[in-house]
Order: C-alpha cells, then sequence, then structure tokens
C-alpha cells in the first residue's frame, strides 16, 4: 500500500513503518502505566477501556515532558520541526501570566522557534553541494545560513517543507517546476529563478548548469562547478538514455563527486526500456478492446508517467480524460497544442482515464472504481506503471496480467528512474572521484555497499 500511494523508495517505506510501530509500542506503554497507577490509588482494576485510553492520550505540559502515546508521525523524522514547547494554561486555577504577540510578532516567534528545532538537525550529505553554499532538495532542512536552494523536479519528496512562507532567499529551478511550485505551493514569483537548459548560468560566483533528467516534466540534472575545479554533478531523479551520453557538457567535464539518484541500486532490478513498456501497453489495450464497454485506467502521480499516456493517444488515436486539476498541471508541462488536444476533462469523452497511481494498487480499490461505473462498463482494465511491479529476479517483461471477476489489473515496470543496468553505465560513464548515494542511504555502510555494487 505504501508502494502504491506513492511512498516508493525503501527508506522512507522502513521509516514510516517502524514509526507506526515505535507509536504502538510507547501507545501501549502509556495505556498500561496508567492502568497501574490507577491500580495502586484505588486498589482495583475496574477501569473503563475509554477513560483509559483518554487519560493515556493527555498531553503532560510542565515544560519537559510529553508521552510518547502523543508524539506526531514527524517527530521520528530528521528534519521534524515538532520541537517547540507547547504553552500549557494552569491547572491549578489560576489564570497565569502568558505573554501575548502580535501577528506579526507571533510569526517571527514562531519562525525563530522552528529554527531552533533544526539547528541539531544535520543536513544529509546529499543535500549539500561540496566547495559551494547551495543545498539541493533540502525543504525539510531550511535554515538562515542558506539562501541558494535548489530544486530538481516537483515531486513531493524533494519539496517537501517547502511552503508559501519560504523566505530563505532564492529556489533555482526549471520553468515547468517554477510554474508548479507557483501554481501548487503559492511561492510568488520573486523568489523563484529559472534556470535554462544546456546553458551555464553563474550564481554566487559557481558556474551552474542544468540538464534534461529524463525523469518527470520539468526534472533536471544540475552540474555545478566550484572555484576549487572539483565539479559535482546532482541528478536529482534521472534516468540515463542515449540522448545523455551525447551532452557535450558530460563528455568534457570531469567529474569529482556525483551525487545520484540510488532507487534502484539493485541488481535484481533490471526492467526493460520505456519505449518497451509503452508498446506493451498499447498492444494489451488493443487486445483487452473486444468489450466496447470496457474502461481502461492509466496510474499517474501529480506529475509523471505523461510520455506513456500521451504515447496511448496519439498511437491510438483516442482522447485520454483527465480531471480539472489534473488537467491543470499538464497545461504547465509545454506541452505543443497538438499534444494537448489528446486531453479532455469530459468523461464521457473517452474510455481510457488517468487516474491517481494508489486508487489502482489493489483490487479492493479497483472493485469499489467498478462500483461506481457500473452503469457505463462492464469491464475495468487497469494498468499501474512503475517500476516497484518489476519482479525481481525473473525474466525481464515489460509487464504482468492479473484478473478477479471483471477486473483485470496490470503491472508494467514503467520507471522514470535508472535500472541498475543503467545506473552502472552512467557511472562508468561519468567516471567520477566519489559518488554519493541519494536514495537509501542510511549511512556510511549502506552508502558504501551502494558505491560497491556499482564500481564491480
Amino acid at each position: 500500500d505504501l508502494i502504491g500511494i506513492g511512498v516508493t523508495a525503501l527508506g522512507p517505506r522502513k521509516k514510516i513503518l517502524h514509526t507506526l510501530c515505535e507509536i504502538k509500542k510507547e501507545y501501549s506503554r502509556a495505556v498500561e502505566s496508567n492502568k497501574d497507577a490507577h491500580v495502586s490509588n484505588d486498589g482495583s482494576s475496574s477501569y473503563h477501556g475509554s477513560e483509559r485510553h483518554k487519560e493515556a492520550s493527555k498531553v503532560i505540559v510542565d515544560g519537559s515532558s510529553k508521552p510518547a502515546a502523543n508524539k506526531l508521525i514527524t517527530d521520528f523524522f530528521l528534519g521534524s520541526i515538532t520541537n517547540v514547547k507547547k504553552v500549557s494554561t494552569p491547572t491549578n486555577g489560576q489564570s497565569g501570566s502568558r505573554k501575548s504577540f502580535s501577528g506579526s510578532d507571533r510569526k517571527k516567534h514562531a519562525a525563530k522557534d522552528q529554527s531552533k528545532g533544526r539547528k541539531h538537525k544535520d543536513i544529509p550529505t546529499w543535500c549539500c553541494v561540496p566547495g559551494t553554499p547551495f543545498r539541493v532538495d533540502a525543504f525539510k532542512y531550511l535554515r538562515g545560513d542558506c539562501s541558494h536552494w535548489f530544486l530538481t523536479h516537483f515531486h513531493m519528496d524533494h519539496y517537501q517543507g517547502l511552503t508559501r512562507s519560504f523566505h530563505h532567499g532564492k529556489i533555482y529551478c526549471s520553468l515547468i517546476t517554477a510554474r508548479l511550485v507557483n501554481m501548487k505551493i503559492g511561492i510568488p514569483w520573486d523568489r523563484l529563478q529559472v534556470l535554462p537548459l544546456n546553458q551555464k548560468t553563474t550564481i554566487a560566483g559557481i558556474d551552474v548548469t542544468c540538464l534534461e533528467a529524463n525523469h518527470c516534466p520539468g526534472s533536471i540534472i544540475i552540474l555545478f562547478e566550484p572555484q576549487n575545479g572539483k565539479a559535482v554533478l546532482h541528478t536529482g531523479d534521472f534516468r540515463f538514455s542515449e540522448e545523455m551520453a551525447s551532452m557535450s557538457v558530460l563528455q568534457t567535464c570531469p567529474i569529482h563527486t556525483l551525487i545520484l539518484d540510488t532507487t534502484y541500486c539493485n541488481p535484481l532490478y533490471d526492467f526493460p526500456k520505456q519505449e518497451a513498456v509503452i508498446q506493451f501497453v498499447i498492444e494489451a489495450i488493443q487486445a483487452e478492446s473486444f468489450n466496447p464497454k470496457t474502461l481502461f485506467l492509466i496510474g499517474s502521480y501529480t506529475i509523471g508517467k505523461e510520455r506513456l499516456f500521451l504515447e496511448v493517444a496519439r498511437v491510438l488515436r483516442k482522447k485520454i480524460y483527465v480531471n480539472a486539476a489534473k488537467f491543470r498541471v499538464l497545461k504547465c508541462l509545454d506541452f505543443s497544442k497538438e499534444d494537448i488536444q489528446w486531453f479532455t476533462t469530459n468523461e464521457h469523452e473517452s474510455h481510457i482515464h488517468v487516474m491517481p497511481m494508489w486508487t489502482l494498487a489493489s483490487f479492493k480499490r479497483l472493485k469499489h472504481m467498478s462500483n461506481q461505473y457500473a452503469g457505463r462498463f462492464s469491464l475495468i482494465v487497469a494498468f499501474s506503471p512503475t517500476g516497484w511491479t518489476f519482479s525481481k529476479g525473473k525474466k525481464k517483461s515489460p509487464g504482468r496480467r492479473w484478473q478477479q471477476g471483471t477486473i483485470i489489473r496490470y503491472e508494467v515496470p514503467y520507471s522514470e528512474h535508472c535500472s541498475f543496468t543503467e545506473l552502472k553505465e552512467f557511472v562508468k560513464f561519468v567516471s567520477p572521484e566519489h559518488i554519493i548515494p541519494s536514495v537509501n542511504n542510511d549511512g556510511r555502510d549502506s552508502a558504501n555497499a551502494m558505491v560497491s555494487l556499482l564500481l564491480n
């Protein structure tokens, strides 16, 4: 389910599961503690479950303590800003004196507290660009000591922590990403600086070049050339392609440090090329079209997988339905008039619909959707396009088909990240002196293990 709702990286999934386990354990301890206290005071255990629940859920604020049962999930993650002390109302009947703030003062006070809460949080190495004062995809670690923040693309795990109140300098990104940040988050344009592709730009005395990342629309790889001569290449999220290998700047600039997207840094992940998976989906739709009352569903994120469903529309000469919110996003992505014409916001104009990825993650959810469309469609065929559907250790396949009654579900390994083989090819092509994995990097051991796999 975590993968289905878009939490695809192993590190975040581990943290979420660990957090849930810790919260359950600590909540249970808090309940037992309150139960024991009641028994010792009253000499009986006739304490109703609901009362025990309330007691365990009380927040005891004395300036230093808070039961673990009331921890927010974010308390377990680096970059949390939940360390700000709560102010309690005295319980002894006295009114107590609390310092009051005006609206602007309150904002300043909150910002000050937030920055204090973050000071002791280490910024991951893959968010820092050696030899520069720059940070990349590091909005969970906002601090006043940096005024140059780079955003590689508009996926939540990269812009997490960015809000409309951002006031730490400039955000540097592609034009598509800037549009999305402005529209979806509300960052004003005067805090955004658009970086052109394939063109060197000087920022704070350091040359910066952005390249197409072949990930989602607007995604960029960033080459930093600091004054110490040790160039840093930050891939963000990317998928290595033949076009990338022909980029002259990558051929001529020696890379000292490579900050690498290691999402699939495991020899078991060797999925097919995107073109093969797209062809598989097109042929599957043609094969399943024997029933005129078939609804086809294709999964997508806020942005991502556009190339797949656009190719389906072009080849089959069929319009694709997207909801109004999705259509507003698509209009930010620099599609040509010829391409944008394939999308419609009228669901009755199309039997091929783009849906959030998580809604297609299980037959149970698809069954619910089938009931909603019962009057119009008698068969549902869904495609979940993500590298996580790749069958590890088995023969490379562009897709697998499953069926339960009138619902057919295809898992297709359409990935916008490098496969393990492509990662090795890219590392060999770039030949960096130093590699910093940016995904599943839980410390020196895991980082060294991934680097060894890539170099051997």
